[in-house]
């Protein structure tokens, strides 16, 4: 496999395994069972991720213990060495698999950069910052590039390419008359039919007559459909159903390209313009009414899964910025920050709490790391306590966020949880 990355962990000082080339290939073994472990299964993704850029995360974190485990399948005396939790081997493997992992698939490059997005801002990183930032923009990078494939317009005009029509191995078999049994037949024909001889009386109403014109009728037919059926022997259903068959294939091969191509460009118009309608009416489509005079602190909530309903789940950054700016047409103070805990409990009271519980339905109760969505959501429905906000998010209370921040934090989450049920 290729260590770069690891390689690059390592200098960075977050953990040391001093210059033993058995512990590196224990992590790399690691690395490659943990990566296996994420590809089959992509609804591990954000865990993982939220998992890795935590320095801080509790030693009980299951995404710990489990990550453990597979180490120690290899590196037998790891607690040995490290008594304590190593935290930060653990982080390492996690991100070296994350990164192995987006770097092969565009779709798990966007669950884990969506993710990493939310809670960078409030990762307590070390020297491995830069290392991750870069790892991420990259990541970011391929899920863009992605996207931007499923959004752009076409502008190429579309052009319909067909072969030619070839019927190959087509021949007609030679054809002719069989002159010598046609002879004999015509001499039978004129043998006399009677037992009188030939004279005036054996003309065309005489009996020699008429056995003439049946017994040459006969020859002459019997020869020409002998001749037909060798001529019918040559022409074969298969041998203009094969290539005509195989021509109508083509040409609708390259029909349903042009049309999809047309297509996706009429859905990347159509979707956009969409969007901007949205933007300039400021018109819920959940409501069913303005987003004017709702309450500022709803907005974040609604609007993001109003967009969220609107774009496909693989979407370009920029849907984040018409999110933003969207927003901001509604909040006299702009981007003004708010501590978490103010918004939390703003959004605690009944009457905010009855209308947004409709957003967030799925409740993620699984023991650690959750995502700032997941946590709001169990919040309105009085599953969790604002004290928990950083034990179950890495978040503390006195953090401060923009509602439009928090408006595309939740959009990521909710787009994450579309790609990982694909």
């Amino acid at each position: 496999m290729d260590d770069k990355f690891l390689q690059s962990l390592l200098k960075t000082g977050l953990f040391d395994i001093g210059d033993s080339d058995e512990r590196l290939k224990w992590l790399q073994q690691s690395i490659t069972d943990l990566q296996k472990k994420l590809e089959e299964d992509y609804s591990l993704l954000p865990k993982h991720t939220l998992v890795a850029l935590d320095p801080n995360i509790s030693d009980t974190e299951p995404i710990l213990i489990e990550t453990e485990l597979i180490v120690t399948a290899y590196w037998k005396a790891l607690r040995g060495k490290y008594p304590e939790m190593p935290r930060n081997i653990l982080r390492g493997v996690i991100l070296n698999s994350l990164n192995n992992v987006g770097v092969a698939a565009p779709i798990a490059a966007r669950i884990i950069y969506l993710t990493a997005l939310n809670f960078f801002p409030y990762a307590k990183l070390n020297n491995e910052k830069g290392l991750v930032e870069t790892m991420l923009n990259e990541l970011g990078e391929i899920a863009e590039i992605n996207a931007m494939e499923e959004w752009s317009l076409i502008e190429e005009e579309p052009s319909l390419k067909l072969g030619t029509l070839k019927i190959t191995d087509f021949k007609f078999n030679k054809v002719e008359l069989d002159k010598s049994e046609l002879k004999a037949g015509m001499l039978v024909a004129i043998q006399n039919g009677g037992t009188q001889g030939y004279g005036s009386n054996h003309g065309g109403n005489s009996t020699w007559g008429e056995h003439f014109a049946v017994s040459s009728s006969e020859a002459i037919t019997t020869s020409f459909m002998k001749t037909f059926d060798q001529f019918n022997k040559s022409l074969t259903p298969t041998a203009f159903e094969t290539p005509i068959n195989k021509f109508f294939a083509e040409f609708k091969k390259a029909l349903d390209a042009n049309l999809k191509t047309s297509f996706a460009s009429l859905t990347a118009v159509e979707r956009r313009s969409k969007l901007l309608w949205w933007k300039e009416t400021l018109y819920s489509p959940s409501l069913k009414r303005s987003y004017r005079g709702l309450d500022k602190n709803v907005l974040p909530i609604i609007m993001g899964a109003d967009l969220n309903n609107q774009v496909p789940e693989i979407t370009p950054i920029s849907a984040d910025y018409l999110l933003r700016d969207t927003l901001l047409l509604l909040n006299e103070k702009k981007d003004d920050l708010i501590k978490f805990t103010d918004y939390l409990t703003a959004i605690s009271e009944n009457t905010l709490k009855s209308i947004l519980k409709n957003y967030l339905t799925t409740l993620n109760e699984i023991e650690g790391r959750i995502s700032i969505t997941d946590f709001i959501a169990l919040l309105l429905n009085d599953r969790v306590k604002i004290t928990e906000l950083f034990s179950k998010t890495g978040i503390k209370e006195d953090e401060q966020i923009s509602l439009s921040d928090l408006s595309v934090a939740i959009l990521h989450d909710l787009l994450t949880k579309r790609l990982i049920s694909e």
